[in-house]
């Protein structure tokens, strides 16, 4: 689906409402994430609606390394032969020599992630393993995307800002389903350093979309929600996000 020019997302109920991102700057493809199923399909589906082929895929970036966001990434690299990008701290757990760090199994709201929450927590249905190319640092570029570090959910999480399109694709910092909000306290490693890292976008970015790693893209008004939630004040889901 087709968010802004250029701009495309790609989402399964698997996962938790998990999205991944699609950018056509015109000349080659860039793909955030690459959602839960191992086969990858959705996006390769997404990329020929587009009237694109595999193999214009260049670029896969990470956010970060749980199992939501990278589960197609082995098939996806294989048959575009991109270029696999994440942080210096998830290039072990994306290759499969590290588990990701486990989170607490006392439920934390909202209980609709609770079932994400437990598989993090035991380590159930790992990815397949799947080498990273490159590593990536706060201020470093790719294509149009400028890169952010936010720790907090992970501490290797990034954000991605495509300036011309005032889009921030920022992973799980920012949530929106089913609600939105400053990410899941019971899949978030620092609570704290996440919203610091909200805080951080919010002060440097003049956003307009904002991109989630589960529930639907916000198409207006980036920049004022990442401020409320650093306020901590509530958001209207019904007139910000889309299906």
């Amino acid at each position: 689906m087709q968010i802004a020019p250029g701009l495309y997302a790609m989402t399964q109920e698997q996962g938790g409402k998990v999205h991944a991102f699609l950018i056509d700057d015109g000349r080659e493809l860039t793909l955030i994430d690459t959602l839960f199923d191992n086969d990858g399909n959705i996006v390769m589906d997404e990329i020929r609606t587009a009237g694109r082929k595999i193999t214009d895929l260049k670029h896969i970036i990470l956010t970060h390394a749980h199992r939501s966001h990278i589960g197609g990434l082995a098939a996806l690299k294989k048959a575009s032969n991109a270029i696999v990008y994440s942080h210096q701290w998830e290039q072990e757990i994306v290759a499969g020599r590290r588990k990701a760090t486990p989170v607490g199994l006392w439920p934390k709201p909202p209980l609709q992630v609770y079932k994400l929450q437990l598989g993090l927590a035991l380590g159930l249905a790992p990815h397949v393993p799947c080498e990273v190319d490159k590593e990536l640092k706060d201020a470093d570029h790719i294509g149009p995307l400028e890169v952010v570090s936010t720790p907090g959910h992970t501490p290797g999480s990034l954000s991605f800002y495509w300036r011309d399109r005032k889009a921030v694709l920022c992973g799980d910092m920012i949530v929106t389903w089913p609600r939105i909000e400053a990410g899941w306290a019971g899949l978030t490693l620092d609570m704290k350093q996440n919203k610091q890292s909200l805080g951080k976008l919010s002060d440097a970015l003049n956003a307009e979309i904002i991109c989630s790693g589960h529930g639907a893209p916000i198409t207006q008004g980036g920049a004022a929600i990442m401020r409320a939630l650093c306020d901590g004040k509530p958001v209207d889901k019904t007139r910000t996000a889309h299906a």
